[in-house]
């Protein structure tokens, strides 16, 4: 919860492998000691838990910023936060972009990020870390076709001086073929994988039967490699 700010109660209950009456009582505990808050959902999110500024400092990440609820970034954070979890219950470590934040911020350096023309910066969604790391951007909205194509050459760049292994777009329906054009038009197919993401119970899935969460190998070049169910 202090990694990703504001989530789901479901995602919080997926990290921790804990069925609805022992999450609702660890919520209940967090909430009455002050280091969480309970917000009512958006659509079909359910109840959201957010992290209070008491509560990063009782686990020991003081240097998170304080989270704050955005109805119109919540679809994004909650998607994202599935994806992280089931990477990591898959075996990977994975940084979120708040962690990401504060990495640089810490390093006095833009370790992850992606610089494009006129030195504006852009954070990937999350980040797998490794050897080397792996950028992760879920994409559901549509940017422009401009915009698309400077993330894709700010991407390049930061793949061609070593900052980072490889770049993974998992998009949803509406956006997937944009972003495929975008890869296609600045020939970064070699350095940018893009995947489809679906709506199965609520969760993240490839299309044709694969799924996100089955992530639990690596393939021979060292990135992360999705395994059929």
């Amino acid at each position: 919860m202090a990694r990703f700010g504001v989530i789901p109660r479901a995602v919080v209950a997926k990290w921790a492998g804990t069925r609805r009456a022992v999450t609702a009582a660890r919520e209940r505990r967090l909430r009455e000691a002050g280091l969480v808050e309970v917000l009512p959902g958006l659509g079909d999110s359910g109840r959201l838990v957010l992290c209070t500024r008491r509560g990063l400092q009782a686990v020991g990440r003081g240097e998170l910023t304080t989270p704050a609820f955005s109805p119109a970034t919540l679809i994004h954070a909650a998607t994202t936060a599935r994806v992280a979890v089931q990477l990591e219950r898959a075996g990977h470590r994975v940084l979120s972009e708040r962690e990401i934040e504060a990495r640089e911020r810490a390093e006095g350096c833009r370790v992850f990020s992606a610089q494009g023309r006129g030195g504006r910066f852009h954070r990937p969604d999350l980040v797998v870390l490794g050897d080397p790391p792996e950028a992760v951007e879920v994409e559901l909205t549509d940017k422009s076709a401009r915009r698309l194509d400077q993330l894709m050459r700010a991407w390049r760049r930061a793949l061609a001086v070593g900052q980072l292994g490889r770049v993974r777009y998992l998009c949803s329906p509406e956006v997937l073929g944009y972003v495929e054009r975008a890869v296609q038009r600045t020939k970064t197919d070699a350095v940018i994988d893009v995947e489809k993401l679906g709506e199965s119970s609520g969760s993240p899935v490839l299309a044709r039967g694969r799924s996100l969460f089955a992530l639990a190998r690596r393939g021979a070049g060292g990135h992360v490699s999705l395994s059929p169910l």
